[in-house]
């Protein structure tokens, strides 16, 4: 039984006996071992590999025998280095002998490679002790004795062709075959997990600019700021965030988590930025005429010289129709009923010709 577990194999012996039994002095007689070989899938060893790659550390949680346990993980490259289950009970329990050099529990479970001869308990155990030591645990399992286990686990996966207990208590089911279905998810929850810091930043940034950009126009050049702006940006603002969810990111190598500081760090970094470039834009458009000289647009310069000269080229000017054929003669002034109330309200402009805007 021995050089079969070594070899991988499970062993069931067969025996036989004379009589029905009832006498109670019947003897067994041993015909002989069948051995019975379960390999791992072709495809489980690649699997183990690229976890490895993905910064996810592999451990083997099996009821088989010790020396089965080890034999498989040789197979899969994952370690020899394994311990029955009443080794850890024992460590757990305050026997020091049976930590085999190891610091503690924890540093048992995280530098071994894992545990054989357990039951439903003990993985439920191991699940637990990893949790304490602040680690994120992920449980693949297909029978009821793995159940209470996957449902401790922050990730329990139920393989395909569970229980149903098991598939009850997993988080995730697989519908396929093997285990590279799990290194497909990893991969797209570590892209969403980057679409979702990237969506975070975006929305620090957006926010402080708005803010800071518009609050410091306002407050600075008395800007008035027209509503229908608020609704072109939140289009605008919007159509950018769909954009995001179909955003070409590359996966990470190691697991994520949530680094607020820098989420907001590098929010309002990039919110400075935009409000520095709005508010340069700003300047350019109102407090210059670069965009008239430069593109032949409408000028928005808002300067007092610049709008003193607009009125009055715009009072003067041929926007006003001629009244009498005179093209020449298209002023304000010329209008029955303007003459006396500009002259009026401004101070006699018709008269001195001095326009007031």
């Amino acid at each position: 039984m021995v050089e079969f577990a070594n070899r991988g194999y499970r062993s069931l012996g067969i025996a036989k006996a004379e009589g029905d039994g009832k006498d109670g002095v019947t003897k067994w007689e041993m015909l002989g071992l069948l051995p019975l070989f379960d390999p791992p899938r072709h495809d489980t060893a690649q699997t183990i590999k690229n976890c490895r790659v993905q910064g996810i550390e592999v451990k083997m949680v099996t009821g088989d025998h010790l020396l089965i346990g080890k034999e498989t993980a040789r197979q899969l490259e994952m370690g020899t280095e394994m311990y029955p289950s009443d080794t850890l009970i024992q460590a757990k329990n305050g026997h020091p002998e049976f930590l085999h050099g190891y610091a503690n529990i924890l540093d048992m479970a995280e530098k071994c490679n894992g545990f054989a001869e357990v039951f439903p308990e003990h993985k439920y155990e191991i699940v637990k002790i990893l949790q304490d030591g602040n680690h994120v645990v992920g449980m693949t399992g297909d029978g009821v004795n793995d159940a209470p286990a996957l449902k401790k686990a922050d990730v329990g996966i139920a393989v395909a062709g569970a229980t149903d207990a098991a598939r009850g208590a997993a988080d995730i089911v697989l519908t396929e075959e093997g285990l590279s279905t799990i290194n497909s998810a990893v991969l797209g929850a570590r892209k969403i997990f980057q679409r979702m810091t990237t969506y975070s930043k975006y929305t620090v940034a957006v926010t402080f600019r708005i803010c800071f950009t518009f609050g410091l126009i306002t407050v600075i050049y008395n800007w008035y700021f027209p509503t229908i702006l608020i609704v072109v940006m939140a289009v605008f603002n919007d159509g950018a965030m769909i954009a995001l969810s179909k955003d070409k990111c590359v996966p990470s190598k190691l697991p994520n988590s949530w680094n607020l500081k820098n989420i907001f760090l590098m929010g309002i970094v990039y919110g400075l930025y935009l409000t520095l470039s709005s508010w340069c834009l700003y300047h350019v458009a109102q407090k210059s005429s670069w965009f008239e000289d430069a593109f032949n647009l409408q000028s928005l310069d808002d300067r007092p010289a610049s709008l003193q000269a607009w009125c009055s080229a715009w009072i003067q000017g041929p926007a006003f129709p001629s009244v009498d054929g005179n093209q020449d003669n298209v002023s304000i002034c010329a209008y029955p009923g303007y003459y006396e109330t500009y002259n009026a309200d401004y101070g006699g402009a018709c008269d001195t010709q001095v326009w007031v805007c």
